[in-house]
């Protein structure tokens, strides 16, 4: 079973150390800039509940291991 998480947390020290090292990314011009606007699902809702369904019930798991079982270099990428 594959599972996303979708609330992250972390500790504050951590979360300093994070933006200390994004801030000083920045600076130096090495971070890319944000898309201009937010990202959204081109999903409609009745389609994303079929394709929780279809998570949710072993669909993707069983295409994903058949998919492997006819490309095995598939597996590890």
């Amino acid at each position: 079973m594959r599972s996303m998480a979708t609330r992250l947390s972390s500790d504050p020290e951590l979360a300093s150390i994070v933006e200390r090292a994004r801030s000083q990314a920045k600076a130096a011009g090495e971070l890319r800039n944000p898309p201009p606007e937010r990202l959204a699902s081109v999903l409609n809702a009745r389609a994303r509940e079929v394709v929780a369904s279809w998570v949710g019930g072993g669909g993707y798991d069983q295409a994903l291991a058949e998919v492997i079982a006819e490309d095995p270099d598939l597996a590890d990428q």
